[in-house]
């Protein structure tokens, strides 16, 4: 028999965080990966990073599994060291979730206004694609980013209004960031890529937010006071 109960959050990409954590711990007895973004265009990425935030409204240091699909579809899942939930954040279109699965809160806004919160600037999920990946084909004026690109074509350095990306490291094989530093009116940090897929299976479960029925709505700074507690 089928069951309406919600999905369990913690649950709804194992396969592919397990999978990346393997790589990641191959990887430690192996030279860095040759990683080479797909020429037959991108649609999405899957990773395992590491990163330090600091931020105004919040700060986040650790590891994190993410997943960012278009169109506007995101994922970012910080995991502890045995592989459990601290907290997690879904995009869906133009909304965004903030949830502490342990405390069966969330607090829903904008999209672009969560990402800004952890990254100091308003983005969308469709935006992460060229940051991870290193393809920055459609940038230009209309799209309010400047890319400054090193002897060999990489993007080294992104810039919009007072917010920067710099590239510390590549993988081999092409222009794939392995570290990124970035940095704000408000905000700083930096982050070190240990694993990435592009393109993986629809993994349309990534993105349900209908588990949330049986959590509480917390306002952003509810939020705040509890992580502060």
């Amino acid at each position: 028999m089928g069951s309406n109960r919600p999905a369990d959050p913690g649950r709804a990409f194992p396969a592919a965080l397990l999978l990346l954590i393997a790589v990641l711990l191959g990887a430690c007895a192996r030279r860095i990966p040759t990683l080479v973004p797909p020429s037959c265009g991108l649609e999405a990425v899957e990773g395992y990073a590491s990163a330090s935030i600091s931020g105004a409204d919040a700060a986040a240091k650790g590891r994190f599994a993410f997943v960012f699909r278009r169109p506007g579809f995101g994922r970012v899942e910080a995991v502890d060291p045995i592989g459990r939930t601290a907290f997690l954040v879904i995009f869906r279109g133009d909304r965004a979730w903030f949830v502490l699965p342990g405390k069966k809160i969330y607090a829903e806004d904008a999209a672009p206004v969560m990402m800004g919160r952890f990254l100091g600037i308003d983005l969308l999920p469709d935006e992460i694609l060229p940051l991870l990946s290193g393809l920055w084909t459609g940038a230009g004026p209309e799209s309010g980013w400047t890319v400054e690109r090193d002897e060999r074509g990489r993007a080294v350095r992104c810039a919009r209004e007072n917010f920067f990306f710099t590239v510390r490291e590549f993988f081999p094989g092409g222009g794939v960031p392995r570290r990124i530093e970035f940095a704000g009116a408000e905000t700083t940090g930096r982050l070190k890529v240990l694993a990435l897929a592009f393109n993986p299976a629809p993994a349309d479960a990534a993105f349900d937010v209908s588990f949330l029925r049986a959590y509480a709505p917390k306002t952003w700074d509810g939020i705040l006071e509890i992580l502060d507690r």
